[in-house]
């Protein structure tokens, strides 16, 4: 997840959620740059309200040291995130305005929200798929996994070698 400190919130999220480097020309000055942008999973909830689909635009993308399909966020812990994305009715078509342009919902949130909000998702996904299943019955479904891996690698190593 990360951790707080020195003003700031880092944020963890898998690859899949980020794009980086995204090319874009700036209006004003009509020079060709570069964004970040971080999309929040389908199950994230901030103030009871499903906020999965929203995107940010962060400044830093970092890669994790620990684990090289995580990017770390690095945001001010002081300053408002705005989250946007296109409206939709409830059967999932966009919503136009009156200019046929499509409508787009923005919320301003804290960084530590999204970040409780990211721990509590992360949390309820993790006891959905616990559910059913005790530890002695993960741990036997690794066991037989890697017997069976054992035991296909032992065979092979057997025909390589020359007696």
């Amino acid at each position: 997840m990360g951790s707080e400190g020195g003003g700031k919130v880092y944020l963890s999220f898998h690859k899949s959620f980020v794009r980086e480097g995204v090319p874009y020309v700036d209006r004003t000055t009509g020079e060709e740059r570069t964004l970040n942008s971080v999309t929040l999973p389908s199950d994230t909830v901030i103030d009871g309200r499903p906020v999965g689909g929203f995107r940010f635009s962060p400044l830093f993308v970092d890669r994790s040291r620990f684990d090289e399909d995580q990017r770390v966020v690095p945001l001010l812990a002081d300053r408002e995130v705005r989250l946007t994305r296109v409206a939709r009715d409830a059967e999932g078509n966009v919503v136009l305005g009156d200019d046929g342009e499509p409508v787009r919902e923005e919320l301003r949130v804290r960084p530590q929200q999204i970040k409780d909000a990211l721990t509590e998702a992360r949390r309820a996904w993790a006891q959905q798929h616990a559910r059913g299943r005790s530890l002695r019955e993960r741990a036997g479904a690794a066991r037989d996994g890697a017997d069976s891996l054992g035991r296909g690698g032992a065979r092979q190593a057997s025909r390589d070698v020359p007696n």
